[in-house]
């Protein structure tokens, strides 16, 4: 009887165990920081209503750490220290710039999503609100950008 009871439970759990770990890996719209910490390429990017060119955005990477996102193009090299608040959605990123040749001390509200390998930041560089959608419609002040992790 001790055996059956003991089968039964053994089949139970492998039988649940990939139905939790199944949960487990459902994306609940929660931005997990763990998930950016990389190095990252742009794919697209506009500030106020204006197209970033391929050439502008040409060799330009953000390597992200816990703690800081350095921004690197062929012009400068930007260190940004940031913070995230994951309650609020689309999660909100905290900025300010640490090191770079201009705009030290500078701090920025944002907001910040990551969909599949797809990283979408906006903010408005000259301080102010967070914005409320990813949009950076001529006018409105505020800089998108689209990332995808870089290849290796």
């Amino acid at each position: 009887m001790r055996r059956k009871c003991l089968f039964a439970l053994g089949l139970a759990v492998l039988v649940l165990a990939p139905v939790t770990a199944a949960d487990k890996d459902k994306d609940d719209g929660k931005l997990d920081p763990a998930k950016l910490i990389g190095t990252w390429t742009y794919v697209s990017g506009e500030e106020d209503g204006k197209k970033k060119t391929a050439d502008d955005l040409k060799g330009g990477t953000v390597e992200i750490t816990k703690e800081t996102i350095t921004l690197k193009s062929a012009d400068a090299t930007y260190v940004i220290k940031y913070t995230l608040d994951t309650k609020k959605t689309p999660a909100h990123i905290s900025l300010e710039i640490t090191k770079g040749p201009q705009g030290e001390g500078s701090k920025a509200e944002g907001i910040i999503e990551l969909k599949g390998d797809e990283l979408k930041l906006c903010y408005p560089p000259m301080g102010g609100d967070a914005p409320k959608e990813f949009s950076a419609k001529e006018g409105s002040k505020l800089h998108l950008f689209v990332l995808k992790p870089k290849k290796k």
